[in-house]
C-alpha cells in the first residue's frame, strides 16, 4: 500500500487523487486549523505524523509519533530489531549507502511483514520503495515536495522497474551510462558477497541484473534456469525474472561476436585467463569458425591484468589484439601498437555491444 505524504496545502486535492491508499499529514508543514481541514475533508485514511508539539490529536487510521529515522546510514540489524520491538507504530527510515544496508533492510522486512514499516532512504534505498513487502510505502504527490530522499512520486512508484548491475570494484563501470534512456533506472550493486546480495534481490523480487566480476561463474547457482548460450559457455552475466523463474543469460559472447567476430573465421586465437569472460570469448571463437591455440592470429586478455604484459611484446607484431579491460591504456594495448600489430581494441566495443542485447532482455524483446 501506498501513503501520499503532503506538503503544500496546494496539493491536497491533488494528493486525493493521486492513487495513493492513504493520506499522510504531518504537524511540521501545516498548522493545527490546517490539518483539521485537511482531516475532516480526506476521502482517504489519514496517518498523522507528529514532528511538532501539538494539541491537535485527531481520530485517525494512524497517529505516528515516535518512528525512527536515521538520515545518515543504516544501524545494525539488532539496533533497528530493537528500535522496532520498543515503537508503537512500527516505523524505520534509515539511508541505504551499501548492499549490507540492504540486507539489514531487507531482513527486517522479512521478519516482520505486514506488522512493521521498513524503508530505505536514497537512490540505492529506491527499492525498498518500489518493491515494498512491509506495510506501506510513502510517495511524494509531485517530484518536487518529495519529504525523504529516494522518494518517488504515486505514478513513479507504480511504474519504476530498477535494474543494475552486481560485481566487485566497480565504482568506475560505464554501465551506467550505457542503461541511460532505458525506461528502467539502472544502479551500481557493490558487494564481495554474492550470498547475502542474492538474498536482497529475491526478497524484493528484482526484475534483472547484469552480472560482472567475480560472479559471473558462481551466479549460475542461483538460477532457475539458464538459455542455450548460457549453458554452454558456462557463465552468465545477465539475469532476467521471468514469471517465477529467474533466467540466466550470456550477452558477453555476443559483445565479442561484434567487436571481433569478423577477425575469427580460420584464426588461430590465444585466450588469457579462465574465468566468465574467457568463456564467452571462446565461445565467441567457437560461433566464429575459429580455434584456440598457443601459436595465434588472435590474441584476447580475459584477465584482470593490466600493468604488464603476459607474454613477449614481440609476439603481437601483425596480429588482432583485443584486451577486455576498458578504461585504461594497459600495457598490452601500449606494446601493441608500439610492435605494430595489426588491430588493437580495448574492450569497450564488447561492453557496449553485450550491453545493447542486454537492454533487450531488459525490455523483454527477447523471450528466450
Amino acid at each position: 500500500m501506498i501513503a501520499v505524504s503532503l506538503t503544500r496545502a496546494q496539493d491536497f486535492k491533488k494528493a486525493l487523487k493521486s492513487g495513493a491508499d492513504y493520506l499522510e499529514l504531518r504537524t511540521d508543514y501545516f498548522t493545527d486549523q490546517q490539518l483539521k481541514h485537511f482531516v475532516e475533508r480526506s476521502t482517504l485514511p489519514v496517518i498523522y505524523t507528529i514532528k511538532r508539539p501539538t494539541r491537535y490529536l485527531p481520530n485517525v487510521a494512524y497517529i505516528d509519533r515516535d518512528s525512527f529515522h536515521d538520515y545518515h546510514r543504516t544501524p545494525s540489524y539488532q539496533l533497528l530489531d530493537q528500535v522496532i520491538k520498543k515503537i508503537s507504530f512500527p516505523k524505520i527510515a534509515t539511508q541505504v549507502n551499501t548492499v549490507d544496508d540492504l540486507y539489514t533492510l531487507a531482513k527486517l522486512q522479512k521478519k516482520y511483514g505486514k506488522k512493521a514499516i521498513v524503508i530505505g532512504m536514497g537512490e540505492l534505498g529506491m527499492m525498498t520503495r518500489v518493491y515494498n513487502k512491509s506495510l506501506l510505502t510513502y510517495a511524494s504527490v509531485s517530484k518536487t515536495t518529495a519529504t525523504a530522499a529516494g522518494q518517488l512520486t504515486v505514478a513513479e512508484l507504480k511504474s519504476t522497474r530498477i535494474f543494475g548491475l552486481i560485481g566487485d570494484d566497480i565504482q568506475h563501470s560505464l554501465s551506467p551510462k550505457l542503461h541511460r534512456g532505458q525506461p528502467y533506472r539502472y544502479q551500481l550493486w557493490q558487494t564481495d558477497d554474492l550470498k547475502k546480495f542474492m538474498f536482497v534481490f529475491n526478497w524484493f523480487q528484482l526484475p534483472g541484473a547484469s552480472v560482472t566480476k567475480p560472479f559471473k561463474i558462481d551466479v549460475m547457482k542461483y538460477c532457475d534456469r539458464l538459455d542455450s548460450d548460457a549453458k554452454k559457455i558456462g557463465a552468465v552475466n545477465t539475469l532476467v525474472r521471468r514469471g517465477k523463474k529467474l533466467v540466466g543469460y550470456n550477452t558477453d559472447w555476443m559483445g565479442v561476436d561484434k567487436a571481433i567476430g569478423k577477425y575469427l573465421k580460420g584464426k588461430t586465437v590465444l585466450i588469457l585467463g579462465r574465468g566468465g569472460a574467457a568463456k564467452a570469448v571462446a565461445y565467441a571463437v567457437k560461433k566464429n569458425g575459429g580455434k584456440l591455440g598457443t601459436r595465434f592470429d588472435v590474441l584476447v586478455n580475459a584477465t584482470p591484468v593490466f600493468d604488464h604484459l603476459l607474454l613477449p611484446a614481440e609476439s603481437l607484431r601483425g596480429k588482432i589484439v583485443m584486451d577486455c579491460i576498458y578504461g585504461k591504456k594497459t600495457e598490452l594495448l601500449k606494446q601493441a601498437k608500439r610492435h605494430g600489430a595489426k588491430v588493437v581494441l580495448d574492450g569497450l566495443p564488447m561492453l557496449r555491444y553485450q550491453a545493447i542485447e542486454q537492454t533487450k532482455l531488459f525490455n523483454g524483446r527477447y523471450a528466450r
